[in-house]
């Protein structure tokens, strides 16, 4: 069996926005993400009254996104929550970077917050990303 093209190590979830000509600064994916979620809104993929806002830290590589409007009354079953937080999370993995191997971090974390009227957490969604694997070839 022949050897494989590219070795484990050289995998990476390549984001299917990640912009190479704009570079990879967190503030630019985060202008770049606040758009996504706009059109989103405007397109019926996130409830209106949902309003969220993007916390960039770039030494700790975390994109934060607070997400207001919901909360355990609202949405006792937290139907609607996982629904947001989870396609927040598909929205922001788009634009990241994740190399499989133990000694590289991914381009950013990011982190969802869902808070009550009051500002308190109720629930929370932390990770990288996800999507296909792609080979990368260094230059």
């Amino acid at each position: 069996m022949p050897e494989p093209e590219f070795p484990v190590d050289l995998l990476v979830v390549w984001g299917a926005r990640v912009d190479s000509e704009r570079g990879y600064r967190l503030e630019a994916i985060a202008v770049q993400l606040s758009d996504d979620i706009v059109s989103l809104r405007e397109n019926g993929g996130l409830p209106h009254h949902v309003r969220t806002r993007i916390t960039v830290l770039p030494r700790q590589r975390i994109l934060e996104i607070l997400v207001e409007g919901l909360s355990v009354e609202t949405d006792p079953d937290r139907t609607t929550s996982r629904e947001v937080m989870n396609t927040l999370f598909e929205l922001a993995s788009d634009h990241n970077i994740i190399t499989l191997d133990a000694a590289s971090p991914p381009l950013f974390t990011q982190r969802i917050m869902l808070v009550d009227h009051h500002g308190h957490p109720f629930a929370a969604k932390v990770g990288a990303g996800m999507g296909k694997l792609k080979p990368f070839m260094p230059r």
